[in-house]
Formats: C-alpha cells, structure tokens, sequence
C-alpha cells in the first residue's frame, strides 16, 4: 500500500491522523510531545540534581541548629527561611533556565509538527509545557527544602518553631533567616508564609522562561537563553547594597535604594522580605502579584503576534537555532 503523504490533513488540529488523536486538543497532543522528549535530555536530570543539591547548600547552616540543639522545626520553615531571599530565588532560577534551555523545539521535527496543526496550537502547547515544567520544578524544590528536615524534630503545626526562635538571635551569619523571623514572626505563619514565598517563586520563574520563549519566537533559542540571563543579571545588580554600591550612594541612602530596588527589579518583587509588611512603602504582595502576572501575560501575548509571521525551516536534522 502507498505510504500516506507527510503533510496531509495539515489543518485538522492534530499531528496524528489516529482517531484517538482527534479526541485531544492540539495544545495538549504539542505539550505532551514536548514533555516525553524530555526522557533522554541529559539537562532535565541534571537540572533537578541541580535543584536538590541546591536546597542543600541553603538549609545545611540552619538545619545544624536544630540537629546540635535539638530543638524542633516546622516542616514549612527551611523553605520559608531560605527562598525569602533574592538571591536564593536567582539561584534557582538559573536552574531552571537551563532546563527550559531545550524549549520550545524549533527543529525539524517541531516544523513537521506544525504542519499538522497551527502554529497557534504549537505556541499554546509550548507555554503549556512551561507553565508545566514551572510549576513542577517549584514544586519539587519546595519538597526538597521539606526534605531537608530528615534528622530533626519536626512537626507540622502551624506556628513557629524553637528552631526559629534561636534564629531570631543568631549573628549576622543568619542574615536571612533573621530578617524573615523579625518581619513576620507577628505578622503571619509558616504554612502562611510558604504560599506566599511559593507563589513569587512561581510567578517570578514563570516570567523568565516567556522571555525566553518570547525571544526564541522574535530571534532565535540562543536570543531566548541570553534574555533570561540578562534580566537574571538585572536582578543581581538592583538588590539593595548592590544598588547603593553601583550608584555610590551613602549609607544614609539606604532606605531610598532600598525603594528603587524593590519596584525596580523583578527579582525584588519576587522577594518575600523586600514587600510592604505595614510600616513602610515597599511594594504590598499583591501588588507584585499583578507586576509580575501582567507582564508574564504581556510576553505571552507578544509571543502570539510574533507567532504570525515565525517561520521554520527544514534542515534535515536537529538544531538549536
């Protein structure tokens, strides 16, 4: 029998003319390609190795506390004392760039893909896949940071620990920690503050990973990598002292520098500690919520303009272009 032609029923809304295939919807068939590819890609495992070990290197100090004193620890609070914090986000985002660093598949068989659907489906099946591999990954650092309390005495009520009111004593060594139990010690608890921490985490990686699936969609994967390091390295640079060191401003500045940084830098508003707690005019959190929301969903809707005229090419084979 003649084999079927390649590009037939290019417009039915699915890459499989199986009957089965008809009953999912294109972005769905697109983002599950997109997530079984990923079974042999060496950057996926290597990325939540990554993860791991890096919620390893922020609660090993704390941690010790607890096991040299044996005092006990909510199970919520190594990842609310690690992640309040800026550059523990940026960190983790670095990971996670590297995961997304394969996505979204412009090679040739994304090209024939598209073939069998349109290339809106395909761009939905990619921020699918993001939204995905985004929540997943946070997810699974927030369980890493939960495992870290092997070892220790720990429950799960909702009220701070023994562990946490040493902190609240500890030196400067503890800069982190201490600064999140005197902001909200009084104000919330833990389960409390782990959504919220959570949820910037979420939103802040997620605004990363559609600059760079918008910037792959404008010029090319590399342009996409190299955005989201660059609003990496923005981030970095617009944290308070940083601020105050590359203006060379006094320290009686602090306070304005501290204002520029967290409305400034995304990375800021993505910080826990760096938000209005009551009795300053640091951003409030849902004010950062819409921030950050907003123009994720900005980059989204550049990215389906862009999609109109984003051509792909057939080369034979497989490239990162």
């Amino acid at each position: 029998m003649p084999e079927k032609p390649i590009f037939g029923r290019a417009r039915e809304g699915a890459f499989d003319t199986k009957a089965s295939s008809r009953k999912i919807p294109s972005p769905i068939v697109c983002a599950g390609w997109n997530l079984y590819s990923l079974r042999k890609n060496p950057r996926f495992y290597m990325s939540l190795l990554l993860g791991f070990l890096l919620c390893w290197l922020l609660t090993d100090k704390t941690m010790a506390i607890s096991r040299t004193y044996l005092t006990n620890v909510q199970i919520m609070e190594p990842f609310v004392w690690c992640y309040a914090d800026g550059d523990s986000i940026l960190y983790a985002a670095l990971v996670m760039t590297l995961m997304l660093s394969s996505f979204p598949r412009i090679d040739t068989p994304a090209s024939y893909l598209i073939f069998r659907t349109t290339k809106l489906n395909w761009l939905i099946g990619q921020i699918i896949t993001v939204f995905v591999l985004t929540f997943g990954y946070c997810l699974m650092i927030l369980l890493s940071s939960m495992a870290m309390c092997i070892g220790c005495n720990v429950f799960t009520a909702n009220h701070w620990s023994e562990t946490a009111t040493m902190l609240s004593f500890s030196p400067a060594s503890f800069e982190v920690a201490l600064t999140v139990m005197r902001k909200t010690v009084k104000l919330t608890t833990p389960w409390g503050c782990c959504y919220q921490i959570f949820g910037l985490l979420v939103q802040y990686v997620l605004l990363l990973s559609m600059i760079q699936l918008l910037f792959t969609v404008l010029k090319s994967k590399k342009a996409g990598i190299i955005a989201a390091l660059v609003l990496n390295f923005a981030g970095f640079v617009l944290t308070p002292d940083r601020f105050m060191t590359w203006l060379n401003l006094p320290t009686e500045m602090r306070y304005y520098a501290n204002l520029l940084s967290a409305w400034l830098s995304p990375l800021q508003h993505a910080t826990y500690t760096m938000h209005n707690f009551g009795y300053d005019l640091l951003p409030r959190l849902h004010v950062s919520y819409l921030i950050l929301g907003g123009a994720t969903v900005a980059m989204i809707a550049l990215s389906m303009l862009k999609m109109r005229t984003f051509q792909f090419s057939f080369t034979g084979g497989y490239s990162d272009e």
